[in-house]
């Protein structure tokens, strides 16, 4: 192999001096831990004499990310094992193979967080090591582990603790020391000499019964590599995520897709890449890569009659396959390749052979050599480039849009048009480095229907998404839709050009916000246009071309696209960050109305997901429980959501998010802590730059809001004042507070005491021991520094299938007996950080969690609630397999959606159990009647019991339940004695059947089942451990 490389040395002599290169932190993170983390040890750092910035990763670049020199990564665990949101690009740069060795000479360490409960707790913490090494960088501190379902924040300490700032220190003095270093990178690619190795990429559907596809796969691939073709993938079809894979193939792939079919059809999962491939590739969208592929049907016919017989039969059932790859863009193989195999009569070492060896030929027809990847490195690497001229393809939103854009394609010479119908469509013209000009419809001075939608779907855009259009170079065209026979109206859209360009700045400012860059804008009115006026406007948006700046080359193709690494400094930024202002809070008068401002920007983790997520109304709340007792904190409440906007086809057994509102109590409190009245509760505020007007700022919550809503929705409560909100606000605050807050700061044991679960205090009530009078602290302080109100998590209690326009939830309250917490003010007070005479109030009975009490108790049909949903591990099995769920109490949930689902499905003929466990059957068994009306009446065998049973389909094949307090004279019991007791049959039904176990509960009640279960099978705790790691045992743990 020969490696083109570019060497960049980077300069770190600024005025004659070797400048330390600074230390920068990159976090990822869902919920704000490791944000805060983050942000705690640059501030630590900075008083030990190290220079650190703080980066979210969600503004990750690889041009950047390489420059640095030393790097500390405190990376989040989400979901089952993966990245944050925020994180996800990283880690498809960091795991991408193509990159190896392009941080050599980088210097990291990583702390990873996450929740023992999982079964892939700390994935991202380990995963990103690795990655980070195989990278070539070199670790200069050993990598952190924290467990959120322990002590997370001891474990941060002790990781700090135990020799960081030594290492850290050392490592900056080396990197000083080494002075300027090497940044390899590949320039083009990784060539070889002489002709470079075909890639095939195979994906295969196997079909559950007598079918042969694997085999085959494996048939083929074994004569790929005896050909000396590389075996680049091989995806079963099985796996939700192979419609993503086949998306990400690189350019030029060659894909062999093998599927078993019968006279009913392709197998399910073949049909399932049907129905993902029209769901999730548009039209034409692999068009740009030249992917070919081959589509061999398999049969697996019992002699050579029927095999003749059913031959076209069975091909026709695969031909919508093959359509669907046509209209995704792919391009099939020679004709006159193989594309039916009966694997029951045929020789298929012989017709593996004939296939791949025709697949030979036509792969070297697509593939580059590697001579031609070479002589374009090498023109690359030591040449000027010559831009060639850009392609110009205009986008159109609305009908108005797309009249003026086919007028102008008859005057705009070599100009194509399309409709703006995906974000995948714009971040293709990115890519390929055409000049985009975005034709949007206005209509009364305001964006038309289409237009509203494009500005959403570019709102929500994904992270990988927005990275592609980092490279758009576009102009907008403003089009009029005005009346042909109101003269009155025109003239008034003429005289309001500034402000009709105004209406489309949101779609333009999200576009650079993304990295894009908008060259020109123009108006038409189509009402009052002619070719004169169209020719100006084309030489108005062209000439914003070329002024704006040599457009990019176009990305020079190649099959390995390796990220590169820029020729910077450290200390540089390769893009130009946004300008932000100081963000100061305005109050409006009783009764103003401030207006909305576009392009709000999000201050942190917590914040963007106030931003994003959906905003939806409650549809239906019920009680579960039979004796319900909320002021004893014994309630449970069935919560549904309307599905609408990105909650719409949610995932069986998913997880949703929701903000909660804190208690009016605790608003009304804190109210006279900001010298405010209830009266003022309704006042409008918003954020605004103290530079002016022309700044945007980043806001800690969406403006122009209430000032009930951002104390109720958005400010943390239910809690004492971190330490960044305590930093903030101590210079400010008078008398014994001020000298308090610094011992407190200072005293890392305090701060722990203060965060204790035993003290269990409240944001209000906190102030009021420290002594804070009312008045003392000012609004926009407190809503600049409070701790975000975090989203909570719910299982979704509800099947896609059976209620595909709403959610439902099963949410029961959170509520403890408050402990004993006067040793712990004691402490504080003998500390210095309470006043001497500091108490709690003699109210504490009950601790109440702010979000379930609020689901439970408060919340009303109608409301509206913030919520966000993601899928989880708790799905289905793909395979009809027997299914084993155990919960307890609201641990139900998502088997109330398993059951909803099996209830309707006609492909499951598996059997499937459920083990339930509560207190007491006639005081909480959630789903009573439901549950019971879906258990089978009818033993296996027994025809009199079958003949009985009428109505809906009955999915259950057994119910088991346990009470653990049943009452007197009855003996309790917990679901995991249940499972023992039924140990021989669920043995069979787990190590003969293949079956799946799910679990959803509490912490103490899932670790007993799995203790249980490695009682039961053959291996004990490995075979548990290994079931786990297989996904045939799924654990969803709390507390």
């Amino acid at each position: 192999q020969v490696r083109v490389l570019v060497v960049n040395l980077i300069p770190s002599l600024q005025a004659g001096v070797m400048a330390a290169p600074p230390v920068q932190i990159f976090f990822g993170s869902q919920s704000g831990t490791a944000e805060g983390f983050s942000d705690e040890l640059r501030d630590e750092a900075a008083e030990r004499g190290i220079q650190c910035q703080v980066f979210d990763l969600a503004s990750f670049t690889p041009e950047d990310f390489a420059a640095c020199s030393v790097a500390v990564l405190i990376v989040s665990t989400y979901g089952d094992g993966e990245p944050t949101d925020n994180a996800v690009a990283f880690h498809n740069w960091a795991s991408n193979p193509c990159n190896d060795g392009v941080l050599k000479g980088q210097r990291y360490c990583v702390m990873g967080l996450g929740d023992m409960n999982y079964s892939k707790f700390n994935n991202m913490g380990s995963m990103t090591d690795a990655s980070m090494e195989r990278l070539g960088a070199t670790r200069f501190y050993k990598r952190g582990v924290g467990d959120d379902s322990q002590d997370i924040v001891e474990d941060w300490m002790k990781w700090k603790a135990d020799g960081l700032w030594d290492a850290l220190s050392q490592a900056v003095a080396d990197a000083h020391r080494e002075g300027p270093r090497a940044v390899v990178r590949p320039a083009v690619a990784d060539v070889a000499v002489g002709p470079r190795k075909p890639e095939v990429h195979f994906f295969f559907g196997q079909s559950e019964e007598d079918g042969a596809a694997s085999d085959i796969c494996e048939a083929l691939q074994e004569c790929s590599q005896k050909e000396g073709m590389t075996v680049a993938t091989t995806q079963s079809l099985e796996d939700r995520k192979a419609v993503k894979v086949l998306d990400k193939l690189p350019r030029a792939a060659v894909v062999v897709v093998v599927v078993d079919a019968t006279l009913d059809g392709l197998c399910r999962p073949a049909q399932k890449l049907l129905r993902m491939m029209k769901l999730e590739l548009d039209a034409n969208s692999l068009t740009s890569k030249s992917i070919h592929f081959a589509l061999l049907t398999v049969a697996t016919s019992k002699c050579n009659n029927s095999a003749s017989a059913f031959r076209d039969s069975i091909k026709k059932t695969a031909q919508p396959l093959f359509e669907a790859f046509l209209r995704a863009g792919a391009k099939p193989v020679d004709e006159s390749i193989l594309s039916y195999l009966d694997a029951g009569v045929e020789n298929v070492e012989q017709k593996s052979a004939e296939f791949i060896s025709a697949l030979k030929r036509h792969a070297a027809t697509v593939s580059p050599t590697a001579a031609q990847a070479s002589s374009s490195a090498v023109t690359a690497a030591t040449q000027p480039t010559t831009v060639p001229a850009c392609a110009t393809r205009i986008l159109w939103t609305g009908s108005e849009a797309r009249e003026a854009a086919d007028a102008l394609l008859g005057l705009w010479p070599g100009a194509t048009c399309d409709q703006m119908s995906s974000l995948k469509i714009l971040a293709g013209a990115a890519q390929k480095r055409e000049q985009v000009v975005l034709a949007v419809e206005c209509a009364e001075r305001s964006l038309g229907d289409d237009a509203v939608g494009l500005l959403t779907m570019l709102r929500a855009t994904p992270l990988p998404l927005q990275a592609q259009l980092r490279q758009l170079r576009f102009a907008m065209l403003v089009v009029a839709a005005t009346d042909a026979g109101n003269a009155g109206e025109r003239a008034s859209t003429n005289s309001a050009r500034g402000e009709l360009t105004q209406v489309v700045a949101p779609i333009e400012q999200v576009l650079v916000r993304f990295g894009g860059t908008c060259v020109a804008s123009s108006i038409v009115d189509l009402q009052d246009t002619d070719g004169g006026k169209l020719e100006k406007a084309i030489v108005a948006l062209q000439g914003g071309f070329t002024d704006g700046g040599a457009p990019n080359p176009p990305a020079i193709a190649k099959t390995t696209v390796p990220i590169p690494v820029p020729l910077s400094s450290p200390a540089v930024v390769s893009t130009a960050p946004q300008a932000y202002g100081t963000p100061q809070l305005k109050i409006a008068a009783v009764g103003e109305r401030l207006p909305a401002k576009s392009g709000s920007v999000a201050s942190d983790v917590v914040a963007r997901f106030y931003f994003d997520a959906e905003k939806v109304r409650v549809l239906k709340i019920r009680e579960l429980r039979q004796q319900p007792n909320a002021e004893a904190g014994l309630a449970t409440a069935e919560v549904e959501i309307e599905a609408t906007g990105s909650l719409k086809g949610y995932g069986l057994g998913g997880t949703l998010s929701l903000v909660p509102e804190n208690h009016p109590d605790d608003v009304t409190a804190m109210l006279a802590l900001l010298g405010l009245t209830p009266s003022d509760l309704d006042r409008s505020i918003t954020f605004v730059a103290e530079e002016g007007d022309d700044m945007k700022v980043k806001q800690p919550f969406p403006t122009p809001c209430t000032l009930r809503t951002a104390l109720a929705c958005y400010c943390d409560l239910g809690k004492p004042p971190d330490k960044k909100m305590l930093q903030a606000l101590q210079p400010k605050l008078q008398g014994s507070a001020h000298s308090c807050v610094e011992k407190l700061l200072a005293n890392a044991e305090a701060l722990k005491l203060l965060h204790s679960p035993a003290l269990c205090c409240r944001m209000h009530e906190w102030w009021a021991l420290l002594g804070v009078v009312p008045g003392s602290i000012s609004a926009h302080d407190f809503f600049l520094t409070c701790p975000r109100q975090k989203p909570r998590e719910f299982t979704i209690a509800s099947s896609p299938k059976a209620t595909p326009d709403r959610i439902a939830l099963c949410v029961s309250m959170t509520s403890k007996q408050v402990p004993e917490a006067h040793d712990i003010v004691r402490k504080l007070c003998e500390s210095g950080c309470f006043p001497k005479d500091a108490s709690l109030p003699n109210n504490r009975e009950r601790f109440f969690g702010v979000c379930s009490r609020w689901l439970t108790s408060r919340l009303k049909v109608g409301d509206t609630v913030l919520a966000k949903q993601r899928p989880s591990p708790l799905h289905l099995p793909e395979k009809d397999v027997p299914i084993i769920m155990v919960g307890a109490g609201a641990g139900v949930a998502p088997f109330r959606g398993f059951w909803e689902e099996l209830r309707i499905s006609k492909q499951v003929s598996a059997p499937a159990a459920l083990f339930f466990g509560c207190r007491h059957p006639e005081q909480d068994w959630l789903y009573k009647e439901e549950m019971t009306a879906a258990v089978k009446l009818a033993a296996p065998g027994s025809l009199a019991l079958a003949k009985m049973q009428k109505g809906p389909k009955r999915p259950l094949q057994n119910l088991h339940t346990a009470f653990s307090r049943p009452g007197e004279g009855q003996q309790g019991k917990y679901v995991q004695d249940e499972i023992r007791a039924q140990g021989q049959s669920l043995k069979i039904w787990i190590e003969k059947c293949h079956g799946m176990v799910f679990i959803c509960g509490s912490s103490a009640m899932g670790n007993g089942v799995l203790e249980v279960l490695s009682e039961i099978l053959d291996g004990g705790c490995e075979a548990v451990k290994a079931l786990r790691k297989e996904n045939r045992i799924v654990a969803e743990m709390w507390g």
